[in-house]
């Protein structure tokens, strides 16, 4: 019984087999239509045969499947088999050939570098130098040059300031003397409207306030300077004042009220004290009063002694000609004692010619 009921299951899975057997065949086969339906259909005929076998293998079928497949597509439909890649042979590398051209270029330059070195220390260097000697030597000179003037100059100037020294001083406050006689602005301005003297122009203005009683003060000084002479408001005029103002500040006869504030104070005019003599004018003083005077001669002295002169000078001519003449009539040369005596007459004649 037992070995009945062993074999009873081995039959049932026999009888099984034959069964499962025409389903799987089923399968397969519609498994084949549907891998053939897809390789005919256009979006995958140009395809790459190798992706189709990769994708049917996926799916589940053999390689003699798909093989088959493959051979039951039309001629057009097969993909030629693909030739294996080949690659060109790369060309030679460019590298030698770039470096032998850096090579062949640094060697030319480095002889033309070595040639232009060459001539420069052979020809260019020796002109330069001997030019930049030439040029330092001329510098030196010069320099020394300017040595000497500088202290040429020094010692002319140490030696005009010891002959000068006893010499007078220039008096700052001289006037010309057409302008000394002027004792208002009208005054001067009637000598000249043109180029007058800034000391003079207020000399006489701060008269004018001192021969009115009233007191000049820089705002009323410079009114009535500019109520008398139009011209002041001009653009000169301007500088005209501005050369006045600089006069009144540093000249010690216009003395200001108030030092601190000179803008807004009253001006005085004191003259100046005459200026002693130097020794040296002091010197040449008493030397001319001790001199002499010369004596007075007539007017025609000098005419009447000239012709004097030029009596004697004919006369002795003519006794010398006539002492010439009597030696030469007889032939005979002239002596010792014949030349005295002529020099005696000229004498003479020339000692009556004087007293007459």
């Amino acid at each position: 019984m037992a070995g009945e009921d062993e074999q009873s299951p081995a039959g049932d899975s026999n009888t099984e087999r034959p069964a499962a057997a025409p389903t799987d065949a089923t399968d397969r086969s519609e498994l084949l239509n549907r891998a053939r339906t897809f390789l005919r259909s256009p979006q995958v005929s140009d395809e790459d045969i190798w992706a189709k076998r990769k994708f049917l293998t996926e799916k589940g079928l053999t390689e003699p499947e798909i093989d088959g497949l493959l051979r039951e597509l039309p001629p057009r439909a097969q993909v030629p088999q693909v030739p294996p890649r080949t690659y060109p042979q790369p060309p030679p590398s460019r590298l030698p050939d770039l470096l032998a051209g850096i090579i062949r270029i640094t060697g030319w330059i480095a002889g033309a570098s070595a040639l232009l070195l060459l001539v420069y220390y052979r020809f260019i260097l020796p002109r330069l130098a001997r030019s930049y000697d030439a040029r330092c030597r001329l510098v030196r000179h010069q320099k020394g040059l300017v040595a000497r003037l500088n202290a040429s100059l020094a010692g002319l100037k140490d030696a005009q300031e010891e002959a000068y020294a006893d010499l007078p001083r220039p008096d700052p406050f001289e006037e010309p003397p057409e302008y000394r006689v002027c004792r208002s602005v009208d005054d001067v301005l009637a000598v000249c409207e043109d180029e007058v003297p800034e000391y003079t122009l207020l000399r006489c203005a701060l008269g004018e306030f001192a021969a009115e009683g009233t007191e000049a003060s820089t705002s009323a000084l410079f009114e009535r300077l500019r109520s008398k002479i139009p011209s002041l408001d001009t653009p000169e005029g301007l500088a005209y004042q501005e050369r006045l103002w600089r006069t009144l500040t540093s000249s010690s006869p216009f003395t200001p009220s108030d030092l601190s504030h000179p803008e807004s104070c009253t001006w005085t005019y004191t003259p100046p004290p005459p200026r002693a003599p130097s020794a040296l004018a002091a010197t040449l003083s008493a030397l001319h009063s001790a001199l002499p005077e010369p004596a007075q001669t007539p007017r025609y002295q000098h005419t009447q002694q000239a012709l004097a002169d030029f009596t004697g000078y004919l006369t002795t001519h003519a006794y010398a000609s006539a002492t010439f003449l009597q030696g030469s009539d007889y032939g005979f040369s002239e002596t010792g004692e014949d030349e005295v005596k002529r020099e005696i007459r000229a004498l003479k004649g020339l000692v009556l010619n004087r007293q007459g």
